[in-house]
């Protein structure tokens, strides 16, 4: 499958960060002032590996944690490249249906296209099960109740502020039905993402992912979520 590596900019920063330090911590002949660049370079690589391996394995072990019924109706927010997307479909038969929508920056991930998510679809033939269309996560175009789970992977930090952040959580409960699950893996927020899903009388269990789910230095969390406010 296609991938894209996320927020691009932030490990181009790390690496220019780490060779501009090198230079002079070298010629220092003071081996203490490497330890800046080393730190950078590190952050870089965990980064890296978070982007193009570690949270495909985080996606794939939490989606394989699930008993989704095959018939399942499932949405996934920023669907990227459909790493959610094609996990979800796996476990999908018609008339079950995993729909992905995203606003298609590259800034969020390079290479990051519709076009490009439709060939992963075709790719994995999962056509029958796995739709992708244009839509922001703070108006869902959707109506209440109409899905069984909703998954939002590092996708929900990218909206800004707060107010529209929590606005994307509020859109994402509207159309989960009654005891569905809302899944939120991401690296920040989280205490704010947990705060207002208790507020919203939803039952929340938050887990660490390990080395797997480190931005440089920044860990991941997965947030489950079951709505239990009657709509």
């Amino acid at each position: 499958m296609k991938k894209g590596i996320d927020a691009p900019f932030v490990p181009v920063l790390f690496i220019v960060a780490g060779v501009l330090g090198i230079i002079p911590a070298y010629n220092s002949h003071n081996p203490y002032n490497l330890i800046f660049p080393v730190i950078m370079i590190t952050m870089a690589v965990l980064f890296i590996h978070t982007s193009l391996f570690g949270k495909y394995r985080i996606i794939h072990q939490v989606v394989s944690s699930l008993n989704i019924p095959k018939d399942s109706k499932v949405l996934d927010l920023g669907t990227g490249h459909g790493a959610v997307l094609l996990e979800v479909a796996k476990k999908l038969k018609s008339p079950g249906k995993v729909i992905g929508i995203d606003i298609w920056q590259s800034a969020d991930q390079s290479s990051n296209s519709q076009s490009a998510t439709q060939h992963n679809i075709k790719q994995a033939d999962v056509e029958e099960v796995a739709k992708i269309q244009t839509a922001n996560m703070t108006s869902l175009p959707f109506t209440d109740n109409e899905f069984d789970y909703v998954f939002a992977s590092f996708a929900i930090h990218n909206v800004k502020p707060k107010k529209q952040r929590e606005l994307a959580i509020s859109e994402a409960l509207r159309v989960l039905k009654d005891n569905g699950q809302l899944i939120i893996i991401d690296m920040e927020h989280i205490g704010e993402f947990k705060r207002y899903l208790i507020e919203h009388e939803c039952i929340v269990n938050v887990h660490r992912t390990g080395i797997n789910g480190i931005w440089g230095w920044i860990p991941t969390s997965v947030i489950n979520a079951k709505s239990t406010q009657p709509k």
